[in-house]
């Protein structure tokens, strides 16, 4: 009798970045390219931790500062060389938005065993919604975000209502 061999359909992709001197993973499937980080035009009524806006594929799209929005300090080091462009599904319609990046260092398929959920984590650990849970290596750890809660729903309608022609 043939051996039968394990099933994959239990892993999904994800792209694993470096922001802050952390490592950090999001579903492939939310991931629409990954772009050289351009200027910004600043949006001042915006929340802190959006760093301004962009133009992306004819569209003007909101950017992310990640290492405000993960509350992570600059160590003087980070690049933010790179923009994740996320295309995501909420319960409000379709979201695109850039996110400031590191570098991204590889994509990996990881099965839903292997991401440790914020519920069993220790209870005097206070994870923000975005977190999905974390995924333990030999060589630390990768928090695996959820993009879809990056960006608030009262955000991106802000930014929507206050640029023309988007």
């Amino acid at each position: 009798m043939p051996q039968s061999t394990p099933s994959v359909q239990n892993k999904d992709a994800y792209m694993v970045y470096r922001v802050g001197g952390h490592r950090y993973a999001a579903p492939v499937s939310c991931v629409l390219e990954v772009i050289l980080t351009e200027s910004l035009l600043p949006m001042s009524d915006a929340s802190s931790y959006i760093a301004g806006i962009t133009h992306f594929r004819g569209k003007v799209i909101p950017v992310i500062d990640t290492l405000k929005r993960l509350s992570l300090p600059s160590d003087g080091h980070d690049t933010n060389a790179y923009t994740v462009v996320f295309e995501v599904e909420t319960d409000s319609g379709t979201r695109t938005f850039g996110a400031l990046i590191d570098k991204v260092l590889s994509v990996c398929d990881f099965t839903r065993n292997d991401i440790k959920e914020v519920d069993a984590l220790p209870t005097d650990f206070a994870a923000p919604s975005y977190i999905k849970g974390v995924i333990e290596q030999e060589d630390g750890y990768i928090i695996v975000v959820s993009p879809t809660k990056f960006i608030s729903s009262e955000d991106y309608s802000k930014i929507n209502n206050n640029v023309p022609n988007n």
